[in-house]
């Protein structure tokens, strides 16, 4: 029992992680029916920017501000400077461009930060570490799901409470019609954009606190995150936040449990469980829980 509950609150912290990589997948697509390619690079950029920070001999706390904010304002003036004009192209010219941008955006950081691996710094040491009801549960791991909470908490407050919120809303729901009732759509897509950026970067400095090392290809961990957004639907920001908590639940305990069950055959099988999820689901289910399939009249 003491094992299931070490491996399910490394779980919870891992999928807080997953669920604030998704959640900049879906904030995009939900409201500019784009598919952020280059996702995984502002997870890495945000990281690296905040080692910059830290070297600085800025306090924890404000460096993590300041990395957010500026691979938001990353996010906002890619999706101004090279997305915007493509509006009205076919969806497959947007999605190459995604991908070109992340290119990019990888080369950049090599250029900037270089290719070797760092050290993420913490607010605390890095053994620290708490004790409750028998299980050990590392200050990084309870970091990382309280920075998760309160992180997609405020996300849910602006976007069902806030006039920025009703305008992401409405420019999801119809362009067209927000357009023509007001709203400045293109901003709002900005907007998106910056709010995708910010959460990627707490989403890669939290997920490079774990080993306390950060690999520059880090970004590759948003593919792992994507199962999320399948399973939750991708339309649906709260089906992905709770299908993140929920794979990452599912990975820690494959690989607590399954992977030594397997043998040879189950090294490494944790990290593949979650896309076996997400097939079952495209085959059953495949707008996920939460998605919704788009109706047409004829």
């Amino acid at each position: 029992m003491t094992t299931f509950l070490q491996l399910t609150g490394s779980g919870l912290a891992l999928g807080a992680a997953y669920a604030l990589t998704a959640l900049g997948f879906v904030v995009i697509y939900r409201a500019s029916q784009v598919f952020n390619f280059a996702h995984g690079e502002f997870l890495t950029f945000g990281a690296f920017f905040m080692t910059t920070m830290c070297a600085a001999g800025l306090p924890w706390g404000l460096a993590l501000a300041l990395s957010m904010v500026a691979t938001g304002l990353l996010g906002a003036a890619i999706e101004r400077g090279v997305l915007r004009p493509l509006v009205g192209r076919p969806v497959f010219v947007t999605i190459i461009s995604t991908i070109f941008i992340g290119l990019l955006l990888r080369e950049l950081i090599h250029a900037v930060w270089g290719a070797d691996v760092r050290g993420m710094p913490t607010p605390w040491e890095t053994t620290y570490g708490f004790e409750l009801g028998g299980v050990s549960i590392l200050a990084n791991a309870v970091g990382a799901i309280v920075a998760g909470a309160l992180g997609l908490g405020g996300f849910f407050l602006l976007f069902w409470k806030s006039r920025l919120g009703v305008a992401m809303r409405a420019a999801a729901g119809d362009q067209e019609t927000a357009l023509a009732l007001g709203i400045p759509v293109g901003r709002v897509f900005g907007t998106t954009w910056f709010i995708a950026g910010a959460y990627a970067a707490m989403a890669g400095i939290f997920l490079a606190m774990f080993p306390r090392q950060l690999d520059p290809n880090l970004g590759l961990v948003a593919l792992r995150a994507f199962p999320a957004v399948i399973v939750g639907g991708l339309t649906s920001p709260l089906g992905t936040v709770l299908a993140g908590l929920g794979l990452g639940v599912l990975e820690m305990l494959a690989q607590g449990y399954i992977n030594p069950a397997l043998g040879e055959l189950g090294q490494g099988f944790h990290e593949v469980f979650a896309y076996l999820v997400m097939i079952g689901f495209l085959m059953v289910r495949p707008h996920g829980i939460f998605g919704r399939a788009d109706v047409k009249r004829v």
